[in-house]
């Protein structure tokens, strides 16, 4: 006969179970072609992105470029009413607006600062944006998930969150990254990732 406290733990144990099983379901599922991320060198995103700070918040419509070391940003909507565009890589930096003369810098964060008002860590979200640290400086804090997914990071004085992964063609990528360094904060939707596998979309 199986006493009162038995059947107590054996349910504990079931709901336990149950639970761990529901948790596994709601993990990206992630194919066995799975390839690196740094090899991921050359895509597009359109998203949404938004900011707050002390000074202002603001949101725009973004389409982001990337080819190898190269970056093409273009901004759209209340902050980016004027088609905002920066371009650049690791020597330079340019932002373009339409009716006013164009602004070069050293570098995309330089802009950034000019437009938003704060330094914008345009150089790591490069590798930030895919679900992987910047190669330096060296990261405070990594948290992954037990697919290996990145689901927190502390770098460069930012604390970023993931969420939203789904597969994309042969890479597992997110679809929500939410990043705070006080006081400054930023959330960045992607909507849709252009890949290798679709060169007629990149550098669209």
């Amino acid at each position: 006969m199986i006493r009162a406290g038995a059947l107590t733990q054996l349910f504990i144990l079931l709901a336990a179970a149950c639970l761990l099983a529901s948790c596994a379901v709601q993990q990206p599922v992630i194919s066995a072609a799975q390839q690196p991320l740094e090899t991921l060198r050359d895509w597009r995103m359109d998203g949404k992105l938004g900011f707050r700070s002390p000074e202002k918040n603001g949101s725009a419509w973004i389409n982001w470029v990337q080819r190898q070391d190269a970056y093409d940003l273009r901004l759209s909507g209340p902050f980016g009413a004027s088609a905002t565009r920066i371009q650049g890589d690791s020597n330079f930096a340019v932002l373009s607006q339409s009716g006013r003369d164009d602004i070069y810098a050293a570098s995309g964060e330089e802009l950034s600062e000019w437009l938003f008002g704060w330094q914008f860590p345009v150089a790591q979200l490069v590798s930030w944006v895919k679900g992987l640290p910047a190669a330096e400086p060296a990261p405070q804090k990594i948290v992954t998930a037990p697919t290996g997914l990145l689901e927190s990071l502390q770098q460069q004085g930012w604390t970023l969150q993931y969420s939203n992964y789904r597969q994309e063609a042969g890479w597992v990528l997110p679809g929500r990254i939410e990043g705070k360094k006080d006081p400054y904060a930023f959330t960045l939707v992607i909507n849709k990732w252009h890949l290798p596998d679709d060169l007629s979309a990149v550098g669209q």
